[in-house]
């Protein structure tokens, strides 16, 4: 009896003491699901407000997405008015700048794009900005539709004979398996007139491409085209926020994949584009803040493949956050749990505890969606 009477005794004091306190007496994983619980926000109401404060707070937003669904453009459209209110100006996107500009210039007319983006998302973007202006960034290679770039290049240089003949290689569309003629022929040819698409010169981000392609082609250099691709990422979001004479109070919302955001490497060891940003506002007197989300349930869909959205099974730091999630979809601030995981002698952390280092060190906080749905073009 004495001890049932000890033991409820020292529960009710240790549920009173704060989190700070109990993370110096409660075991360890105790601590951290306790600073996670008092961490969490409701995406629908105080997970919206706590992004948007961060956002407004920092100068960089980073949103490291799940791809193929429609609850991270949703997400996009609830928080773009304020954010531009804010001061948000652009969006650097995981597309080609050739993409960017057919998303916010072509009519419905114009070739049919398949990808990360849509029309309509491009338009909710856009929705506060002259016509005049660029809001999206290209910053990525051409993965899709290398032969739009070819057609319009030789569509400027109507007698060169390569571009002639990259044009006949394309006419039914694109394949990898050729990436490495094409390089080629682009390398030999002599074109004399090129492009700036949103910013960007078109000849370039086709060589850039097909460069990135052929590697991507031979399973010994796979490595190689991820870290070209890293490096076009972070050139061409450079060469925006030159051109934009962006002054130091204009912000950038940065939109790709979540491998791509992590402060740090990814687990992969070459996606790098996150830390990149991170330290680059820091050289600037300037601030970061990175999100990423993950599925928990449902289906995604992209370029025509659907697949399961349930990432639980893949990360332990997943599996944890989705079974203390209390809302559809669940804000995670999870820059609280690095001094808690941090105390905790490296040799006595568990799996579960370095894979949530892993991923508090990486992202400043997380978004589980209980469901995701396939995105809709």
């Amino acid at each position: 009896m004495r001890r049932q009477v000890g033991s409820l005794i020292l529960c009710l004091t240790t549920i009173a003491l704060p989190v700070t306190l109990r993370a110096q007496t409660a075991p360890p994983d105790a601590a951290i699901f306790a600073a996670l619980e008092s961490h969490e926000y409701d995406l629908a109401g105080t997970g919206r407000d706590f992004l948007l404060i961060e956002a407004k707070s920092n100068d960089f937003f980073l949103l490291g997405e799940l791809h193929g669904d429609n609850e991270i453009p949703a997400l996009i459209h609830t928080l773009w008015p304020q954010m531009w209110r804010d001061g948000y100006r652009h969006v650097a996107a995981e597309v080609s700048p050739w993409t960017a500009n057919q998303l916010e210039t072509a009519s419905a007319s114009g070739p049919h794009i398949q990808g990360l983006w849509t029309k309509q998302q491009a338009a909710d973007i856009r929705a506060f900005a002259s016509p005049s202006s660029t809001v999206l960034w290209g910053c990525d290679m051409e993965e899709i539709h290398p032969e739009y770039l070819i057609r319009d290049l030789a569509a400027l240089n109507l007698d060169d004979p390569s571009l002639k003949q990259m044009m006949e290689l394309t006419k039914t569309g694109y394949n990898r398996k050729i990436a490495s003629d094409l390089l080629v022929l682009m390398q030999s040819s002599h074109t004399e007139n090129d492009a700036v698409v949103n910013g960007i010169s078109l000849r370039q981000n086709l060589l850039s491409t097909l460069e990135i392609e052929k590697n991507r082609g031979r399973p010994d250099k796979k490595m190689t085209a991820q870290n070209q691709r890293e490096l076009l990422m972070k050139t061409q979001f450079l060469e925006h926020l030159r051109a934009s004479g962006s002054g130091p109070t204009s912000k950038v919302l940065l939109r790709f994949g979540r491998n791509h955001l992590h402060r740090g490497y990814d687990a992969r060891g070459i996606s790098t584009l996150g830390n990149f940003i991170a330290e680059f506002a820091v050289s600037r007197g300037r601030k970061a803040f990175n999100v990423g989300a993950f599925g928990a349930g449902g289906k995604a869909t992209l370029m025509g493949e659907t697949w399961d959205a349930d990432e639980r099974a893949d990360e332990l730091t997943f599996a944890l956050l989705a079974g203390h999630a209390k809302y559809a979809a669940t804000v995670f601030d999870i820059r609280p749990l690095r001094p808690l995981l941090h105390a905790i002698p490296a040799n006595k952390r568990t799996p579960l505890q370095l894979n949530l280092i892993y991923w508090a060190d990486s992202y400043d906080a997380l978004i589980c969606y209980k469901n995701v749905t396939p995105l809709n073009d």
